[in-house]
C-alpha cells in the first residue's frame, strides 16, 4: 500500500483563506484549534475528492514545536513569529564557542527555561480541552520526536561547524553528546510533567546530513546518532537533501525502521542499501510540485510509486509545498498513486 502525507506551507493558507500562524498558533490554544479547523475544511472544499481533510475537523488536542526550535531558544536564540510561516529562530547561540566551553553547558538550565514551562502550563489548558488526549511534542504518543545532534549542532554553530568536524572529530562528537543530553532534559522534563508513557521510539531528523561527505557522517554524525538510537526500541530517519552517497551509513543507524529520503536521492540504490523492512517514505520535491505541468508530475510520481510498488508499499511525504502549489498538481498526485493500486 502507498499513502500520501500532504502538507502544505503556511503560506498557502495565509494567501487562499487569510490564516495567519503567529504566536498564537503555538501558545493559544482556542486560537491554534480554530486555525487547524479552517484549514482542514478548506483542504476538504479543494481535495476532498482524494481523501484530504474533513468537512467536520477535529482539531489536534497538542501542541507541536520544531524540536531545534526548542532548543535554539533554550540557548538564546530569538523567536520570531510570522503572520504567514511557522516560528523561526534567529541567531547562532553558540558560534564562537570552545569545545570545552560547550561541553560545561548544563543541560538543566536548556530544561529549566521559560519556554519549556510555558510549553507544559499549556498542557493544562489542553487537558481541560482534550481530556486524556491532550498531548505535548506527541510525547504521549510513545515517540520523541528531535532533530540530530548534528543538526541542531549546525544550527546553534554555523558554517563553523563544518571545521571543527574536519580538524577535530572528537570535539564535534563531544558537541553532539552535550546536545543530545539537553534534548533528553528538555523532553524528560516534559514527558514527566504530562505524564507520558516510557517512549519506545524515536525520530531523528538530520535535515543537513547530505552536506557532508560519508566519511565524515561516518566518523562524527553515525557514532552521534547510535547514541540517541541506542536508548530506543526502533528509530526512523529524515534525511532533507539528495542523500544516495550516505545511503550505507543510514543502513548502520540502530533499530532503523523508517527512513524519509530527500528528492535527487536514488531509490534504486536506496533498495539495494537498506533492509527490507525499512519502511521507505520518499520526500517529493517542492519545486516539482510547483513548477512541473500535469505529465511531468505524473511521469515522476509513477517512477517513485513502481519503485515503492516493488519493495511493498510506502509513503510519499508531499511536505513544505509552495504557496504557488497548483491545485491541480497536487490532485494528480493523488491520481497516480490511486492508478498504481488498480
Amino acid at each position: 500500500m502507498i499513502a500520501i502525507s500532504l502538507d502544505f506551507m503556511p503560506a498557502f493558507y495565509s494567501r487562499h483563506i487569510g490564516l495567519e500562524w503567529g504566536e498564537g498558533y503555538y501558545f493559544d490554544p482556542a486560537r491554534r484549534s480554530q486555525i487547524e479547523t479552517t484549514r482542514d475544511r478548506f483542504l476538504y472544499d479543494i481535495l476532498g475528492d482524494y481523501g484530504v481533510g474533513s468537512p467536520n475537523p477535529t482539531p489536534s488536542p497538542g501542541i507541536t514545536i520544531q524540536p531545534v526550535d526548542l532548543v535554539m531558544r533554550t540557548q538564546g536564540a530569538e523567536w520570531r513569529f510570522p503572520a504567514d510561516a511557522a516560528v523561526e529562530s534567529w541567531g547562532t547561540p553558540w558560534q564562537g564557542m570552545s569545545v570545552a566551553e560547550i561541553s560545561a553547558l548544563d543541560p538543566r538550565a536548556a530544561a529549566d527555561h521559560p519556554v519549556v514551562d510555558a510549553i507544559i502550563r499549556q498542557h493544562t489548558e489542553l487537558r481541560k480541552l482534550y481530556g486524556e488526549a491532550a498531548d505535548v511534542l506527541g510525547l504521549r504518543s510513545g515517540t520523541m520526536v528531535i532533530h540530530g545532534p548534528y543538526t541542531t549542532a549546525h544550527q546553534l554553530i554555523g558554517q563553523d561547524l563544518f571545521m571543527l568536524m574536519y580538524d577535530d572529530p572528537r570535539g564535534a562528537r563531544q558537541v553532539f553528546d552535550r546536545v543530545w543530553e539537553i534534548y533528553q532534559a528538555v523532553f524528560g522534563k516534559i514527558a514527566r510533567a504530562v505524564e507520558a508513557p516510557p517512549v519506545q521510539r524515536v525520530h531523528i531528523g538530520d535535515c543537513a546530513a547530505s552536506l557532508i561527505s560519508a566519511e565524515l557522517y561516518r566518523t562524527t554524525v553515525l557514532p552521534a546518532d547510535n547514541r540517541v538510537a541506542e536508548s530506543f526500541s526502533a528509530c526512523s530517519y529524515h534525511s532533507c537533501g539528495p542523500s544516495s552517497h550516505l545511503l550505507q551509513e543510514f543502513a548502520l543507524v540502530q533499530g532503523l525502521d523508517a527512513i524519509q529520503l530527500g528528492p535527487g536521492t536514488d531509490l534504486g540504490l536506496a533498495q539495494d542499501a537498506l533492509a527490507e523492512s525499512v519502511h521507505f517514505q520518499p520526500l517529493i520535491d517542492p519545486m516539482l510540485m510547483r513548477d512541473g505541468g500535469g505529465d511531468t508530475v505524473h511521469s515522476a510520481i509513477s517512477q517513485i510509486t513502481q519503485r515503492l510498488e516493488r519493495r511493498g508499499g510506502g509513503t510519499l511525504c508531499a511536505w513544505s509545498l509552495d504557496v504557488d502549489t497548483p491545485i491541480e498538481n497536487v490532485a494528480r498526485m493523488y491520481e497516480t498513486v490511486a492508478e498504481a493500486g488498480k
